[in-house]
């Protein structure tokens, strides 16, 4: 009988540990996520049953560990050059769950992407916090980068070079001194132990200024907002944050200023395979409910799946989550071969993953809904699961600068636009 792990996966590509890492992962989601999954959205506000499930995974599991240098306790799939296939791996996993869960996880390690990933790493800020993700209590991570006046503007850095961003660092003696306001992090509130920022200093102009600076949540002049209450996601807890004052060491900067665009685009390359991998999550779990629910349900003296209008619905979802599958793998193996296609920063991967990102993500929010409708009102009750993931699915379609920008993203690459 085939299940979802009959859909085309490239099980060359995927080296045994992730492979190993991503079974271990369904069988979690299955005893632990899945029984309280309905639960969730209720927990928007509080995250009191998404902390002790954030423990389990990112500690206990250890997923935390994965991008950090072995010296600091991690294990460093950067070296092992299976940082892209690993994301989509693993994150399909828990996108069957819950992509807002999914979302939560990965964005506690994008902050760690400057200081983790080869050839860039920093190993005097790896030995300050990789043994923090790596120990024992949950330590997770929120990239402050969009703010309330620039929104998507700040994700389009190659057109904008953070003209936008209003959130600053000035030095002074032997720190840097940020204020500002971030809104919409992923894991902001109190969630995150530690922020990295994207600030803009006055040590040049435009990209020249941009830095990457880490701040611990309670550092003094830190605040956060309340929770917003959203469509989707629960498990990804979005507020405002505050930085009035705040003064953190100079050696806080994650890269010098070179770098400082490449990891920006690193990391929503990074996110670009995250959404992906949500998104394939969301259709292979898609399939698992309507396959049970047209075998099981009875019309006009058989099966739901036996009538031809609705086999045809069926047969486009299986097609969808083949092309996701496959699409979404070839591009994680490009990230992995910088040597062949190029660094995880330039204008091709960026532009490669936003249109995997896009694709993964339209095709998620598009079957879902299919999917809805050929379950009834059955389909938009919260006992069929069907309609959380449409809820969360069309949010994969709206971060990082939303469709839009993955579209102007892949334009100017295919088309060589100079103006957009």
């Amino acid at each position: 009988m085939p299940t979802i792990d009959d859909f085309t996966r490239p099980r060359e590509l995927i080296p045994p540990l992730i492979d190993d890492m991503g079974r271990a992962i369904r069988e979690w989601v299955d005893d632990r996520y899945m029984p309280m999954r309905r639960k969730i959205d209720e927990d928007w506000a509080e995250h009191k049953l998404v902390k002790p499930l954030l423990k389990e995974i990112m500690v206990d599991f250890g997923l935390n560990r994965t991008v950090w240098p072995v010296d600091v306790g991690g294990l460093d799939i950067s070296s092992l050059r299976t940082t892209g296939v690993g994301t989509v791996r693993i994150f399909e996993e828990l996108g069957r769950a819950d992509s807002g869960f999914a979302v939560a996880c990965g964005c506690s390690l994008w902050p760690a992407i400057p200081i983790t990933q080869l050839p860039h790493r920093n190993m005097e800020l790896c030995n300050e916090f990789g043994p923090r993700y790596c120990g024992d209590e949950l330590y997770m991570g929120c990239y402050a980068m969009t703010e309330p006046e620039s929104g998507a503007d700040i994700e389009n850095i190659g057109r904008m070079h953070g003209r936008t961003i209003r959130t600053t660092a000035k030095r002074s003696g032997e720190e840097w001194v940020i204020n500002g306001h971030k809104q919409w992090p992923t894991n902001s509130g109190r969630v995150a132990n530690l922020f990295c920022v994207l600030c803009i200093t006055d040590e040049g102009k435009d990209e020249e200024g941009l830095r990457l600076i880490y701040v611990p949540a309670d550092t003094k002049g830190v605040s956060v907002g309340p929770a917003y209450h959203k469509a989707g996601m629960a498990a990804d807890m979005n507020t405002d944050i505050y930085f009035d004052d705040v003064r953190v060491p100079l050696r806080y900067n994650a890269q010098p200023a070179e770098w400082t665009v490449k990891c920006f685009d690193e990391i929503v390359t990074i996110g670009n395979l995250g959404t992906a991998a949500f998104s394939l999550g969301v259709l292979k779990n898609t399939y698992e409910i309507i396959k049970k629910y047209t075998s099981e349900r009875v019309v006009a003296g058989k099966p739901l799946k036996e009538h031809s209008m609705n086999a045809v619905i069926l047969a486009e979802l299986a097609v969808a989550i083949e092309a996701v599958s496959t699409y979404s793998y070839t591009v994680a193996h490009m990230v992995d071969a910088p040597d062949v296609y190029g660094p995880p920063w330039s204008q091709e991967i960026v532009a490669k993953t936003r249109a995997c990102s896009m694709f993964a993500s339209d095709m998620a929010v598009n079957h879902t809904g299919r999917v809805m409708e050929l379950m009834g009102s059955y389909g938009y009750t919260r006992e069929g699961d069907i309609e959380k993931h449409w809820r969360d699915s069309k949010m994969l379609q709206l971060w990082l600068g939303g469709k839009q920008l993955d579209l102007m993203e892949v334009a100017r690459y295919f088309y060589e636009c100079e103006t957009l």
